[in-house]
């Protein structure tokens, strides 16, 4: 029941905030910045920012106290950001709404927020949990493009949020209110469950380092939160510009909005199937493979995007790239989870927002200012993918995590 309510909460929030803001950025560019893009990825930028400023204190919240009741504060933040959005008649009303409604009720109904939720429950199954959980989101990412696309065509943009608000607020606040729950003991039960810890018996391994308590100076001091922070906040930063982007390139090459918007559905079709793989990858050989194959599909993906010139040759692209994203979230939650441990990896999380931050910052903004300059996401998207390729030394500095460590304690102790 945890995760899958946890999938529903990637499906309506993070899956419809990510998936969507593309199809509507052509829309609320014209309508609010007389048609500059950069101005209207600013805003998304200002999201970003309010959200790394709450994160360290919300992370600790969220270690120490109920994920649920900070999950409902921002499914209801986000629903009324949703209605503020449809209202907007200028800039200033859009910066307000998408910086503080959304970074504010993103922080708190977004991954961080019921990620704590998934480990608090699980331990050996942590990946494949995590995994399942996160398909939420790619699914909305499957549904969301034509679905949006045919809605902002037919009603307009404003008509969408407030379908996004309502869909929102009606099916996520009863589910979580009712069925989520914080921790195991509260039901009776235990990590992983009663069954399958009892099965398991004297073959369970503990990790002495999950046991952990950090403060944020200690992190400041470990190579691996620094390593992690340089290969997410690259993959964030990836992932920000292209689903914000992409769908402008893409129309830019002259696919119709149709084809654009099917284009973005099989990225996340991709990713979708690409998270069970991903999942089991990491619980069975450790973060650092499962990251490598990450990084280096989304930068090839990135550079095949600049070549693409039809429509199957960015479907190519457009697989490669939701395969390779499919790891992004659930393989960030496993190598905090891993290398800081379970106690503080919301705060760990937290913190690690701000390293992330000056990557998130300059992603969308530049791609938008690169298209207003050159006509092209060209460059931009070669700019990215070097990033993904200079991401690839954080691996060398992370814990292996996942049964692959456990055999290594179990062997070293026999």
């Amino acid at each position: 029941m945890v995760v899958a309510i946890c999938g529903l909460l990637g499906f309506l929030g993070t899956g419809f905030y990510s998936y969507s803001r593309g199809v509507f950025l052509p829309s609320l560019a014209e309508a609010l910045s007389d048609g500059g893009r950069m101005e209207i990825s600013l805003g998304f930028s200002g999201a970003a920012v309010i959200g790394a400023i709450i994160s360290p204190a919300l992370g600790k919240f969220l270690d120490a106290h109920s994920p649920r009741f900070v999950i409902m504060v921002g499914i209801a933040t986000v629903s009324l950001s949703y209605v503020f959005l449809a209202m907007s008649q200028s800039l200033w009303q859009f910066y307000l709404t998408v910086g503080i409604g959304m970074g504010i009720g993103m922080s708190c109904m977004g991954t961080m927020a019921w990620h704590r939720c998934v480990i608090f429950w699980f331990d050996h199954w942590r990946g494949r949990a995590i995994a399942i959980a996160v398909m939420g989101a790619s699914l909305a990412g499957i549904m969301m493009p034509p679905l949006v696309t045919a809605l902002v065509d037919a009603y307009g943009w404003r008509s969408g949020y407030y379908a996004f608000a309502i869909s929102t607020a009606v099916t996520l606040l009863p589910l979580v209110y009712l069925f989520l729950r914080d921790r195991p003991e509260e039901i009776g039960e235990v990590r992983d469950g009663l069954r399958y810890v009892a099965k398991l018996g004297t073959d369970k391994v503990e990790v002495a380092h999950d046991s952990r308590e950090w403060t944020w100076q200690e992190l400041l001091k470990s190579p691996a939160f620094w390593a992690i922070g340089l290969i997410f906040g690259s993959m964030v930063c990836v992932f920000s510009a292209v689903m914000l982007h992409l769908f402008g390139h893409l129309l830019d090459i002259g696919l119709s909005t149709e084809s654009a918007a099917l284009v973005l559905s099989v990225t996340a079709l991709f990713a979708a199937l690409g998270k069970p793989v991903v999942g089991l990858l990491s619980d069975f050989l450790g973060a650092g493979v499962s990251i490598w194959l990450a990084l280096v599909c989304q930068g090839v993906a990135l550079l095949v995007f600049t070549q693409a010139n039809t429509f199957e040759l960015a479907v190519v692209a457009a697989g490669l790239y939701g395969f390779g994203y499919s790891g992004m979230s659930p393989l960030r939650t496993f190598a905090v989870s891993t290398s800081v441990g379970s106690l503080s990896f919301a705060m760990a999380t937290g913190v690690l927002r701000w390293v992330e931050l000056p990557f998130v910052l300059a992603a969308s903004p530049l791609a938008g200012f690169i298209y207003d300059a050159t006509g092209s996401y060209n460059t931009a998207f070669m700019i990215l993918a070097g990033l993904m390729a200079v991401a690839c030394i954080g691996p060398f500095f992370i814990r292996v995590g996942g049964a692959a460590e456990r055999r290594a304690l179990k062997e070293s102790a026999a």
